[in-house]
Formats: C-alpha cells, structure tokens, sequence
C-alpha cells in the first residue's frame, strides 16, 4: 500500500523539523563564551576549569539528546508513513505541543518579553525558531489532509486482518 504524497510530504517535514531544532541546539552550543557566562551566573565561585568542565558537559549531552532526537523523529516519521496510526498520534501530540510554545516563544519575543527577563536573542535563532514552527504546522496539516486520514484508516484495517492461514 502505497502512501499519498501529503503522508511522505509529512515524513520529510517532521525530519526537517528534527534537524532544525538540532541546527538550532548547535548555534546556541557554539556560544562558549555565552554557555561561560550562564554557568558563573549560577555558580560565581567556580574556577574557570571547573567552569570549562560543566560547558564541556553541557555541551556533549546536549549533542546526544540532540542526535538522540533527530534519531526518534526519523523512526515515528517512517513508522507514520508505514501507516502506524500510533505514529501519527505520537506526532500529532508532540507537534501540538512545539507549535504552541513555539508560537508562544515568538510572541515573548516580539512583545520583548525575553529582553526584559535578561535573555539575549540571536536573530538565527529566532529566524529558525519560526521556520521550523511553520514546517511543524505544515506537517501536522498534511498528516490530516482527507488522503491521509483515508490512508491511515486502510492501513489500520489491513493491520486488523489476521494472517492467512497456511495449511
């Protein structure tokens, strides 16, 4: 059974959608001096190689949650384009979530909620915050398009069919 093009469309954009969110994970990560500057806030009493350990930390695990990430979007996108309605829920729910604080995150922004509070906002960031929260809507709009809910509900029946049996 072959998927329609607004189920693969999907796939590719929740992928895309992964590997932004990582891109952005890696602008914010290649900030050294920044990551520094969080980590003395916190703890002003730290030396400079301890100060140096904990961004190297903070920097290797968010690698790894990231690549860890990217690996679970690529999964549920290929399970959802196999037809696995759990799949299409899991990222209905997850894209649900992103675009609410993604477009809540826009507005704290552009409102200059973020400034007042301290926190420093590197136009990159923002300019992919917003594309990936238009990619994360695009894709949940796809995986609900007429085609898709039909494709899901035949997948869905071709699962429910017991095995034929072999004699």
């Amino acid at each position: 059974m072959t998927p329609p093009r607004a189920v693969d469309v999907a796939r590719w954009l929740w992928i895309a959608s992964a590997l932004l969110s990582a891109v952005r994970t890696y602008l914010v990560l290649a900030d050294r001096q920044g990551l520094r500057d969080q980590v003395t806030a916190v703890e002003p009493t730290l030396p400079m190689q301890q100060v140096e350990a904990v961004v190297n930390g903070e920097i290797i695990l968010a690698v790894l949650i990231s690549a860890a990430i990217v690996g679970l979007y690529v999964l549920v996108a290929n399970k959802m384009v196999a037809g696995r309605a759990w799949a299409r829920v899991l990222l209905t729910f997850f894209g649900v979530i992103f675009v609410l604080l993604g477009a809540l995150g826009m507005v704290g922004v552009a409102d200059g909620l973020a400034a007042t509070q301290g926190l420093s906002v590197d136009p990159a960031e923002v300019a992919l915050s917003a594309v990936g929260l238009v990619v994360e809507v695009v894709a949940l709009l796809a995986m609900w398009l007429p085609p898709s809910t039909a494709y899901f509900r035949a997948a869905a029946a071709q699962f429910a069919q017991p095995p034929a049996r072999q004699d």
